[in-house]
């Protein structure tokens, strides 16, 4: 009796394990998690049509925001070139806090896209919610004609980079710049600034209007003219000081490539060529001030022509402008800003993981359909040629002169969150003319020291 039924139990486990491998052969591909994956073990389709992923599914989470539902697009065609494949997209209102609640209850989604207020991307790293994304590099675009990371530039990825390996992928970009009124330079035969010496000259051109040439939003002096002009200035001026700043090497705030940073914002400030009434406005009220002509040139994002929609005026062209602060043209630096995603550490699904950035990153439908929803950018090569009819023309504008610039994502600010709120102050006190330049440095030496010499704060490299 009991061999009996143990015989016929084993028989049965047999013929399971045997329809099983009928129905992997059968087009079923395995889960994979994220540190069992490997890339160069799978046959890549570049065909539509494969039932490789027959019974499989991929969940995916995406904050709601001011990108809209750009994944969409990408889900759809997933779905259409892979039939068997069920991929589901959960777009709401705070993500992060729906990202805890499926952590707790080990149900969490491959891909997550919160926003970074609410789950920082150090925070998700340190806490091991997150898995690396490198090996996404290494997957073939759905052409075959390179790889994802072919199509990468490498600047974007040092927020994110921890011990040598890369958390974060970049998506959606704002990019950041100056920003002006292409037919007010024209109407006025201004010059377009591309370095040093030629911004000079459009100070003066626009002192002898009675406008400024700068202004930025003191009241959010953490992010305006910290982010979208001291970072960038300092990278353009001296490309060495802003890299050794990233690493919290103190000590450049009291070299030759500071001081060379400084002197500018003092001439601009001694000659009267920044406009100090922005130092106590907000953002609305220091673009409102920019639309009227009190000042000419803007340090903000690409999501400033939208944001302002409704407020331009018909004469108005706004255009993009790089970092003219380098002692020669061409030592630009685009700043960018994403809207990033992430791998979740405990994903089953990584070859579908891949597939998802595949279509993201190098699908043309999909590409078409992700950018008519942000209507921003891709850094990809010939995005602004090939997409750039989906874009505002200022948006266009920034892309197209970007292709041939580095970009930059100020790191440090991310890594240290006291760095960027001081470094504010600082600005808005030098531009204001209530400290010089020794105490800017001074200040700068002494805030980078005390956060370098504090063991209780976890510290990143930078690597270039």
């Amino acid at each position: 009796m009991k061999k009996s039924s143990f015989t016929r139990i084993l028989s049965l486990l047999v013929a399971v394990l045997m329809l099983v491998g009928m129905l992997s052969g059968c087009g079923g591909s395995k889960k994979t998690s994220a540190e069992d994956f490997n890339v160069a073990d799978y046959d890549w389709a570049t065909e539509a049509g494969s039932d490789k992923y027959d019974g499989r599914t991929l969940r995916i989470l995406l904050t709601i925001g001011g990108g809209g539902n750009y994944y969409e697009p990408v889900v759809k065609r997933m779905m259409e070139y892979y039939p068997g494949l069920t991929v589901e997209l959960n777009y709401t209102q705070g993500a992060a806090d729906v990202l805890r609640t499926e952590i707790l209850a080990d149900n969490a989604p491959d891909i997550f896209n919160c926003n970074a207020g609410d789950l920082p991307y150090y925070d998700a790293i340190s806490q091991g919610i997150a898995a690396p994304i490198d090996d996404v590099f290494d997957v073939p675009t759905l052409d075959g004609t390179a790889t994802i990371g072919d199509l990468m530039d490498d600047g974007l990825f040092s927020i994110g980079e921890v011990d040598g390996k890369h958390y974060v992928m970049h998506d959606m970009l704002y990019m950041d710049g100056l920003w002006y009124d292409a037919n007010f330079f024209a109407e006025n035969n201004l010059t377009i600034p591309t370095d040093w010496a030629s911004l000079q000259k459009l100070a003066e051109e626009c002192d002898a209007l009675g406008m400024d040439v700068l202004g930025a939003c003191g009241l959010m002096s953490h992010e305006y003219p910290t982010n979208y002009w001291w970072w960038p200035m300092v990278a353009s001026t001296d490309y060495d000081t802003y890299a050794a700043l990233q690493n919290l090497d103190y000590e450049a705030f009291k070299g030759e490539g500071m001081q060379a940073v400084v002197d500018k914002m003092l001439w601009l400030r001694d000659n009267g060529y920044y406009n100090t009434n922005t130092n106590g406005l907000g953002n609305a009220e220091t673009q409102m001030s920019f639309i009227n002509h009190d000042f000419a040139l803007l340090p903000c994002g690409s999501w400033l022509e939208a944001e302002m929609a409704d407020a331009w005026t018909e004469d108005w062209e706004l255009a993009y402008l790089p970092y003219s602060f380098g002692d020669e043209a061409g030592e630009e630096y685009m700043r960018i800003d994403s809207l990033a995603s992430m791998i979740s550490a405990t994903t089953e699904n990584m070859d579908l993981v891949c597939e998802f950035y595949r279509f993201l990153f190098s699908d043309p439908e999909a590409l078409r359909g992700c950018t008519a929803v942000h209507t921003n950018v891709f850094k990809i090569p010939g995005f602004a040629d090939d997409y750039g009819d989906l874009l505002a023309p200022s948006v266009k504008d920034a892309a197209a002169k970007g292709e041939n610039m580095k970009t930059i994502n100020t790191p440090a600010g991310a890594w240290y969150t006291a760095l960027n709120p001081e470094i504010g102050n600082m600005i808005i006190g030098l531009m204001g003319g209530d400290i010089d330049g020794d105490e800017f440095m001074q200040r700068g030496y002494d805030l980078f020291k005390s956060v370098a010499e504090d063991e209780g704060v976890t510290k990143y490299s930078f690597a270039g």
